[in-house]
């Protein structure tokens, strides 16, 4: 923990030059606590927001999120974004953090421990006296916020960056027409995550491309050369895409790697919203079906270090065949820079 934070606090010295030690010890116990002390209920959060929106000068960008270290940051509330619908969709993903983390008091002694070294005037004293205070929740010193003017909230890395993209999404449910979004990107960046959380916080059903593999006595002798040609993407188009883009039900039978057999068929009726979730559903022969095509990548050291943590003993598989498969297709077709919105996943689950 303790080189994660010193970097987190090297980058707020950095971002921040005016910090106090009293702005030291609030970026201490937000890191570890969250917003657990802010959130009472979901009414209470949403008018704080919108109090809070009013205040805010609509010539200033709201710079981007700030890393706490513990999976978290600060979000910045941006004037251009406070509106009848933004707010409740911030509000739920604060009381999502909020619900999710919890920190402790030992954790907290670890964080102040990082902070009494740091060469900042008065800073091994505040510490000291901040611990015989009980550790009570900081404010930002009032240099602090003179000088930057602070308005954020905290949230899981995640949700702060994947929020361009949920709001895309939200935009879309509120449009009174059905829609489509496609989720496309490196395996190992969160494609499947990502999609689960937008089933929690829209009503949407989930589609997953892994439904439409090509059995393999049914792939061409050359597939492994194609890209793409592992896939029955025209059975997807002509099954899924295709009804749901006419307003109608959709009828599939999934297709199962783990027994190589064609499941049970399932129906999806009518719904405002329906997210394709996979690699491959930004194929050209697909992308003119959708309402929003995003494309989601990491680094190749967090793509590894995800993989081998879900696929054990089959990562090896992943490293000779199926990730240059897979990037032969992004190269192929240029999926990322055609894409709507193009999403780096690299630091949101560390």
């Amino acid at each position: 923990m303790s080189l994660s934070f010193a970097s987190i606090l090297q980058f707020h010295r950095e971002r921040y030059p005016a910090m106090q030690p009293q702005d030291f010890g609030k970026l201490a116990y937000q890191s570890e606590f969250g917003p657990e002390h802010l959130v009472s209920d979901r009414t209470a959060v949403q008018q704080a927001l919108f109090r809070e929106w009013e205040t805010l000068a609509p010539d200033v960008c709201a710079p981007a999120p700030d890393p706490l270290g513990n999976g978290l940051s600060r979000f910045h509330l941006d004037y251009r974004l406070g509106t009848a619908s933004t707010v409740p969709l911030l509000a739920d993903l604060v009381l999502r953090t909020a619900a999710a983390h919890h920190g402790s008091a030992d954790g907290l002694a670890r964080r102040l421990d990082a902070l009494s070294p740091l060469p900042i005037p008065g800073m091994a004293g505040w510490v000291a006296a901040y611990r015989a205070q009980g550790c009570p929740p900081p404010r930002h010193s009032e240099a602090f916020r003179a000088a930057y003017r602070p308005h954020y909230r905290l949230l899981r890395t995640s949700y702060a960056g994947y929020f361009p993209a949920l709001l895309s999404v939200q935009r879309l449910t509120q449009s009174g027409r059905p829609a489509i979004v496609a989720v496309d990107g490196r395996c190992g960046s969160g494609k499947t995550g990502f999609a689960r959380l937008l089933q929690e916080l829209f009503p949407c059903r989930v589609v997953h491309m892994d439904d439409f593999y090509l059995p393999f006595d049914q792939r061409p002798p050359d597939w492994a050369e194609q890209p793409a040609g592992n896939m029955d993407l025209s059975r997807f188009r002509e099954e899924v895409l295709v009804p749901l883009r006419a307003g109608g039900s959709a009828i599939y039978r999934p297709y199962s790697c783990q027994t190589g057999q064609m499941l049970a068929p399932e129906t999806l009726a009518p719904a405002p919203l329906t997210i394709v979730e996979g690699s491959y559903s930004l194929h050209p022969s697909l992308s003119g079906f959708y309402d929003l095509r995003l494309f989601l990548t990491c680094s190749g050291e967090a793509q590894a270090r995800r993989l081998q943590a879900r696929e054990g003993a089959h990562y090896a598989a992943f490293q000779e065949r199926w990730i240059p498969f897979e990037e032969r297709y992004f190269q192929r077709y240029r999926v990322a820079s055609g894409s709507d919105m193009m999403l780096d996943t690299s630091a949101f689950f560390l």
